[in-house]
């Protein structure tokens, strides 16, 4: 129902005080920081505010350097480094097999050969795991992107449970068309408009089986020609 005529004063009446002190304050310290990011500055120049203008109440700290951690060959990262992979005319990210990406990580990471990706994952979803799928050509060999979408719909589609039957006609079953749902096919299509997607990696060493954490692999993916977007418009 529509507000009376003092409803919208006493709304205003608290947000306009709000927003020219505490709002204004937070807004100019930000960007402070901001062009203190766009300089370069050591991170010894920059400050936390804990601010509270009901008492007053001023503080500054100097923030605390993000945690490292050890990953191979004794090598460091912190939450803020990514491996970027991104496609080529001869392998773009559309058409990248899941083998391709494995590779690309390992040599992007600077691993050796006595390492291996012990799992890949997509947010909850499990894209890779070597004991599982180590000896999976017909995986390995799957455009990646295709692997991530079936792994987001296969989640969704319930709590069946994987079985290992090889009856053909269960095979041919499973292949059989499936009909989306409107929660399934909206996780789709925010898939299919993101510009990038991260992974989280695990690598193993396979002479002391001891396990490492990478840093966020980030695939780029290839931006379509507005010509062919245009096109298939058109069609």
């Amino acid at each position: 129902p529509p507000a009376d005529a003092m409803e919208p004063r006493r709304v205003a009446g608290r947000i306009v005080p709000a927003m020219i002190t505490t709002t204004g304050l937070v807004s100019a310290l930000s960007c402070l920081e901001l062009v203190k990011l766009l300089k370069g500055l050591p991170l010894e120049m920059h400050r936390n505010a804990f601010v509270n203008l009901a008492l007053p109440f001023f503080a500054f700290t100097s923030p605390v350097p993000a945690e490292e951690v050890v990953g191979v060959n004794g090598k460091t990262h912190t939450i803020w480094d990514r491996i970027t992979v991104k496609g080529s005319a001869k392998s773009p990210t559309q058409s990248m097999t899941l083998s391709k990406f494995l590779k690309n990580i390992l040599k992007k990471a600077g691993c050796g050969e006595e390492i291996e990706i012990s799992s890949l994952s997509y947010g909850p979803y499990m894209i890779y795991a070597n004991f599982l799928h180590s000896h999976d050509e017909e995986l390995l060999e799957t455009p990646l992107l295709d692997s991530v979408r079936d792994a987001v719909i296969s989640e969704e589609e319930g709590d069946e449970i994987a079985t290992f039957d090889e009856d053909p006609a269960a095979e041919e079953k499973q292949k059989a068309p499936v009909d989306y749902t409107a929660e399934q096919k909206a996780m789709l299509s925010k898939l299919e408009q993101k510009q990038f997607i991260d992974f989280s990696v695990l690598v193993e060493d396979g002479e002391t089986g001891e396990e490492f954490e990478l840093p966020p692999v980030r695939l780029i993916k290839d931006k379509i020609p507005k010509h062919e977007t245009d096109e298939g418009k058109a069609h």
